[in-house]
């Protein structure tokens, strides 16, 4: 008896109020950059797949809110851009005239919305594409798609 009044015990204990508790991710893309943008994001060892498309219209911003499940697993901009998929690459398309390759690596790169050890795991992450982003891309003869 003195057993089962014990595992009673402990199990009111642990379904206190703290336990089971989700954590809530908040995360946005805003464009700034001056130009429209397309981000398509793709899976390496998957190229025929179609990618996921994101569009941001200049000025626009993108906000989602992410309740983790249990166990807890991660978020990030990857999941944010690639939904239930799993994506590991994206390519950022400005205006259809310039375009820029990001990986998902640690590279300490804060232009890399999918550097991981820069844009992960935060409960609150901001990404601004900028002009000097637009700038800094490459030039696709207005073929980026």
């Amino acid at each position: 008896m003195k057993n089962i009044c014990f595992l009673l015990a402990l199990l009111l204990i642990a379904c206190g109020e703290n336990f089971g508790e989700r954590d809530v991710y908040y995360y946005s893309m805003e464009n700034k950059s001056g130009k429209p943008i397309v981000i398509k994001s793709y899976r390496s060892d998957f190229p025929d797949a179609e990618p996921e498309i994101t569009n941001l219209a200049v000025n626009e911003k993108v906000e989602k809110v992410f309740r983790d499940g249990l166990p807890p697993s991660e978020y990030n901009f990857k999941v944010f851009l690639g939904g239930s998929r799993l994506m590991d690459s994206i390519v950022v398309i400005y205006n259809n005239e310039r375009y820029a390759i990001f990986k998902e690596e640690c590279n300490q790169n804060e232009r890399n919305p999918i550097d991981y050890c820069i844009h992960s795991d935060d409960f609150i992450e901001d990404f601004v594409f900028t002009k000097e982003d637009y700038n800094n891309a490459m030039d696709c003869n207005g073929t980026c798609n």
